[in-house]
């Protein structure tokens, strides 16, 4: 007779916005339990022994804000994680640095994060989150190296994404522990590339894939231009990986 009646843990909640964010992240945790909802599904497995959900949600605030609510009512996670890529607005940063930021701004530039509560309380500077960083989340990819210059001088923030911010609101509400983890994809002096806004747009795979094929037709050298992305967003999918596996054993 089994006799151990020990409480089940609570896992770490992982909300990623893209399929390329969470690439290597699953396939180092290899055989997942899948939980299919009505407008995600919801994967669930381990990282050193410690239990971990996670989903991919689509670009933006509302779907990352849907997908942290039905993980949060379904799973109950100790910690929410927004993570995936970041436009870096800082100079000194440079592809594939892995940031925990210690204050999130929405696109008001209000900081709603940390909750309340000092950061370094609950993670330790310099053993998960990145000290005097801050990550601000907009509406929209910013493409170009002059946005970014004025994004930087009005906000003083130093890398900027579509999500982390409405992760962090739904913790708030939740009472739930919040932490965003970004890789950075592109650097504060490059320009993307004009087809990135149409293809971050909130769209099912198939339609991405229809916008992919019709920039290549509009824009040949597209080709080269997406390629070059897509091999530094599996550069950028291995070190955010390295970070959530390092968060996963530190915060259990």
């Amino acid at each position: 007779m089994n006799n151990d009646i020990r409480p089940k843990l609570q896992p770490l909640g992982i909300i990623f916005a893209l399929p390329i964010e969470a690439h290597t992240f699953e396939r180092r945790l290899g055989n997942a339990t899948k939980y299919q909802g009505q407008k995600s599904v919801i994967y669930e497995g381990h990282v050193f022994d410690q239990p971990v959900v996670w989903t991919i949600s689509g670009v933006g605030r509302e779907a990352a804000q849907n997908a942290a609510q039905l993980m949060i009512d379904g799973h109950q996670p100790h910690t929410l994680v927004s993570a995936g890529f970041a436009g870096a607005l800082a100079p000194n940063l440079e592809h594939g640095t892995v940031l925990v930021p210690e204050r999130i701004l929405d696109d008001n530039q209000q900081c709603i994060y940390p909750l309340g509560h000092s950061v370094q309380t609950l993670w330790p500077v310099g053993k998960i989150v990145d000290s005097n960083t801050t990550l601000i989340t907009v509406n929209s990819v910013i493409t170009s190296k002059e946005k970014k210059a004025r994004l930087r001088q009005e906000t003083h923030a130093d890398l900027v994404d579509m999500e982390s911010a409405a992760v962090a609101l739904v913790a708030q509400n939740a009472n739930v522990q919040f932490l965003a983890v970004r890789a950075i994809s592109d650097t504060s002096e490059e320009t993307l590339p004009p087809e990135v806004s149409r293809l971050s747009q909130p769209q099912s795979p198939m339609h991405r894939f229809g916008a992919a094929l019709a920039a290549i037709t509009r824009r040949p050298a597209a080709v080269t231009d997406l390629w070059r992305l897509w091999e530094q967003g599996m550069s950028c999918s291995r070190t955010l990986a390295d970070r959530l596996e390092q968060i996963a054993q530190t915060i259990h």
